[in-house]
């Protein structure tokens, strides 16, 4: 029987009324045939993949198993002639939506589903995964570097600590660099591609928001994601929901009773409890041959999905993700959340596009993103594994030779406001960071061949540059009060302290102001330039970077796969400072 989803034709839902059980109720009677609102499949039920993703049939296996259609308008009338050659058929067949049919068929085979989830990265290449955090080789190398570096330090001190601070201030030197670069192509103001007017070549857009422990924002998330402009007929919105978490569960049926909106549970059990763990559970279930992620505070921009059809439209198949850029709407609650904001602001609107536009690996930010749905799936998708899974998603899609580019108009999103939750998410972080690099030198040599020489540099500066910098500020910072403290220690006749003390101070200047420059033309991109008084505390926050980059290295060697989870208060404005009013998004049946 051909698998046809029915809510892929506009002309068929514009005609109904009254949502979609209706439409399959009056499709039900027109056939002659039961309608039932809830299906029950066993555990032999039919429930190949192309029956989750596409497909509008089911059935129990045996004989006398039960089955369960939902047929479209184009096929109604062939079905009716086949009713009518096969009468006897019609006690075991009844119809059901295709909520209700894709819904019974994840029940049956979520074993099967979570296994390919779990797996699916590794099917592609298990050197992909971070499920083991250092390699046998990996550990005896770094195991003869530190001991290298402590024999050095007791045969030449002096000597040791200034190449370890030359190295430091090597890669110190190469992101100040980059911000200096970044600021030049900032532009002066946001042009958005022009999205098609012809609503007919739209395609089915898939939106992916995994949540845990997000009741109290679920009626949030639902509103934001109905302004959004795109044909209701053509959206395909999961809510990830863990099968434990009742509270968000009940809340999501309650928000969401119907399409485009679909609950898909993941089982307890399937994984390791992580973001991407739900997303790569979720995408099997995926129709669109578009997939967006966002996360559960998100406010996307209505026109976020046709600023990224149009943008795909205009390239080639090699182009597979886009990232929107984030812009932080509680900024102005405290030093906390505006010293944030100032960082994405640097990131989102300055390091990622000039990356972009530089053809380097672009380590894509956590939401937001836009898929292809044949390049995600090309490349295993997202790694149950790894705790900053689009880091090493961005990665992965250069390794495989695809492009990921940027766009303009913005999702407004929740800072932590508070000291805890922001170490730990960015503990988390750098914890992935540091797993995404060691899953990538576990063959250098093939790594680079992958992805070519300068874009290995590009990433050795962007994913290992961040976290040396974060380390080595302290140090840089107190170089100038050791200094103030004894101005004579710079000229005590030992030339390499005095190289130390050089070099040390001209990192710390030039990344101030290149922090600085980025941030004012970055913020004045969306008329935030009010939270540029924030940037005299950035010695202070990157200090507090230092902090959480230590405990990261302490859970990567302890608990390397923990998912600490950013709690989201969700009682924020309507829309992210700065950000102008949207127009309302038609509304379509």
């Amino acid at each position: 029987m051909a698998r046809v989803d029915p809510f892929d034709r506009p002309d068929v839902v514009a005609a109904a009324s009254g949502g979609e059980e209706a439409v399959y109720r009056r499709r039900a009677r027109r056939l002659g045939l039961s309608y039932t609102p809830h299906v029950v499949l066993g555990p032999n039920a039919y429930s190949d993949l192309s029956g989750i993703e596409r497909g509008t049939f089911a059935m129990d296996a045996g004989e006398e198993g039960s089955a369960y259609l939902a047929p479209s308008e184009e096929i109604m009338p062939a079905i009716g002639h086949w009713l009518a050659r096969h009468p006897t058929v019609r006690r075991r067949l009844a119809v059901a939506t295709p909520t209700a049919i894709r819904a019974a068929l994840r029940r049956a085979g979520e074993d099967g589903y979570a296994s390919l989830a779990l797996n699916r990265l590794e099917r592609v290449d298990p050197r992909f995964s971070a499920r083991r955090t250092v390699t046998r080789r990996q550990a005896v190398i770094g195991g003869a570097a530190m001991m290298a570096i402590l024999a050095a330090m007791l045969v030449s001190p002096s000597t040791t600590i200034f190449l370890v601070d030359l190295v430091a201030a090597f890669f110190f030197l190469g992101v100040s660099m980059l911000r200096f670069a970044a600021a030049g192509r900032v532009p002066l103001r946001a042009s958005p591609a022009v999205a098609p007017a012809d609503e007919t070549i739209l395609p089915v857009y898939t939106i992916l928001v995994p949540l845990l422990h997000e009741a109290h924002i679920v009626r949030q998330i639902v509103a934001a994601f109905d302004r959004i402009d795109w044909p209701r007929d053509r959206l395909d919105i999961k809510l990830v929901v863990e099968e434990d978490d009742a509270a968000t569960r009940f809340a999501a049926t309650h928000a969401a009773p119907g399409t485009p909106y679909e609950i898909v549970i993941v089982p307890d059990g399937a994984g390791p409890r992580t973001k991407p763990m739900a997303l790569q559970y979720a995408l099997t279930f995926a129709r669109g041959d578009f997939v967006a992620i966002y996360d559960a505070e998100d406010l996307p921009h209505p026109g976020q999905l046709r600023e990224a059809f149009e943008t795909f439209r205009r390239n080639d198949d090699r182009l597979a993700c886009l990232q929107a850029p984030i812009v932080i709407d509680n900024a102005r609650k405290n030093l906390i959340t505006r010293l944030f904001a100032i960082e994405y602001s640097t990131v989102f609107d300055g390091i990622l596009p000039a990356l972009a536009e530089l053809r380097l690996p672009l380590p894509l930010g956590g939401t937001s993103n836009h898929f292809r749905r044949s390049a995600i799936e090309h490349v295993g998708g997202w790694d149950p594994f790894n705790v900053t899974e689009d880091a090493d998603l961005g990665i992965r899609f250069a390794r495989f030779g695809y492009r990921v580019a940027t766009i303009l108009l913005p999702t407004g999103e929740e800072a932590p406001a508070a000291f805890g939750p922001w170490l730990r998410q960015r503990s988390r972080w750098f914890k992935g960071w540091l797993q995404t690099w060691l899953v990538c030198l576990r063959q250098p040599l093939r790594f680079s061949r992958e992805i070519g020489f300068r874009q290995t540099c590009g990433f050795m500066l962007v994913g290992m540059g961040m976290i040396v910098s974060a380390v080595a500020h302290p140090l840089f910072l107190a170089t100038p009060i050791l200094v103030a403290g004894d101005p004579l220690s710079m000229w005590n006749g030992d030339p390499l302290v005095a190289a130390i003390v050089g070099l040390n101070l001209f990192n710390l200047i030039a990344g101030y102001v290149a922090i600085a420059v980025l941030a004012r033309r970055t913020l004045a991109l969306r008329r935030r330039g009010w939270a540029m008084t924030g940037v005299v505390w950035l010695p202070f926050y990157w200090l507090l970077m230092a902090i959480a980059c230590v405990r990261a290295v302490i859970q990567l060697a302890t608990r390397p796969h923990h998912w600490e989870k950013t709690p989201h208060v969700g009682r924020r404005q309507a829309r992210p400072e700065g950000q102008p009013r949207f127009a309302a998004s038609r509304q379509r049946s």
